[in-house]
């Protein structure tokens, strides 16, 4: 059943043109919302400690030099970050997540992380592929669990913010249920978990 549902949407895909959601226009855009540093990388910086982008490439290495990021997290299921950024000051974490199967699990994950990087005051960059579908879960489970955002919009940004989320991929927003978010919060000040990220 999974692997014809993944079929029906791949095939769906194509047909589509992998058509991306509709991106407000510049006058419209609510000031918190990322802000773009460079369009090639589809990297935004989305608050003083967070930034996201697609596949980090050599060419991305300065800006992350240039703006003191410490941390990058790979959601893709392959790591080029351990070749592409070798021999780099950054902690290389990688949280393989499938698009097509991302649950509250996954993000849980990735908020532990940021968590981890925030405590000892690094900055994070996070990404996936294209950085527009799993990054843009994981940014917007970060603007309602960090920055207190609702989650109307957290998914607006999500979807909206130019970033090119793909909204073939209907399960994503599944995962911001009340009971989900309350769940990952719930995680997050478990003891034992703070304790090993100190």
């Amino acid at each position: 059943m999974k692997l014809h549902f993944l079929a029906i949407l791949l095939s769906s895909s194509l047909m589509t043109g992998c058509i991306t959601s509709s991106t407000l226009p510049q006058e419209q855009r609510p000031q918190q919302w990322g802000d773009l540093i460079q369009e090639s990388s589809n990297f935004y910086q989305m608050s003083d400690t967070m930034f996201r982008s697609e596949q980090p490439t050599a060419q991305l290495i300065p800006l992350l030099k240039k703006h003191q990021i410490d941390v990058v997290i790979n959601l893709r299921s392959r790591d080029k970050d351990r070749t592409t950024l070798a021999g780099q000051a950054l902690n290389l974490v990688h949280i393989p997540i499938n698009t097509w199967a991302i649950d509250e699990h996954d993000l849980l994950k990735v908020m532990q992380s940021i968590q981890k990087a925030q405590r000892k005051n690094q900055k994070v960059l996070l990404h996936c592929y294209h950085g527009s579908d799993r990054t843009g879960a994981s940014i917007a489970m970060y603007r309602i669990v960090f920055e207190n955002w609702s989650t109307e919009d957290a998914l607006k940004e999500m979807k909206h913010g130019g970033y090119g989320f793909h909204p073939i991929w209907v399960n994503i927003e599944k995962n911001f249920t009340a009971e989900k978010i309350k769940w990952i919060r719930e995680q997050l000040t478990n003891p034992s978990f703070i304790a090993e990220s100190q």
